[in-house]
């Protein structure tokens, strides 16, 4: 796979960017399985940090979610568009699986924005050829489906 421009990735929570080649990143996405709670990746081009410093588009987050058992693929193609969901279906069932925002909260969230490798791999295919969403594929904006606020519950790490 050819991307359309050189990307770095950076794992989440301290981590600094790395390159990674494309074929390699395959690897590092289904790495994800094994690590802890709070591991996921960002992807986003190997270019000159944006004005704040940090943030350049497009940007694809990539996280694991054991409760889900599936991926968690959050696709920002331009600093000004709307966040969206890698979805398996565009019918989303009732919220049902616990999502812990970041120390921020928890929220249950529908089952269908748990992906299985397999269309995490198409995404991400079309994301590094194109800098945008695979549309042949289901996503769901950020403010799109339905969740429920959840007391904070003990989280093993």
């Amino acid at each position: 796979m050819s991307a359309w421009c050189e990307f770095k990735i950076e794992r989440m929570y301290g981590a600094r960017p790395e390159s990674v080649s494309a074929d390699d990143l395959l690897g590092v996405v289904l790495d994800l399985q094994l690590m802890g709670r709070w591991h996921g990746l960002q992807i986003y081009p190997d270019a000159k940090p944006a004005p704040d410093g940090h943030w350049q588009f497009p940007r694809l987050s990539i996280g694991w979610h054991k409760e889900g058992a599936g991926y968690v693929v959050q696709c920002f193609e331009t600093v000004h568009s709307d966040s969206c969901l890698l979805a398996t279906s565009a019918i989303l069932s009732e919220p049902q699986i616990c999502m812990e925002l970041g120390g921020e909260g928890q929220e249950l969230w529908p089952k269908e924005l748990y992906a299985p490798y397999g269309s995490v791999v198409k995404a991400l295919d079309h994301f590094l050829v194109t800098g945008l969403q695979n549309p042949l594929l289901d996503w769901i904006g950020l403010g799109d489906f339905p969740r429920r606020r959840v007391a904070r519950r003990a989280i093993s790490r």
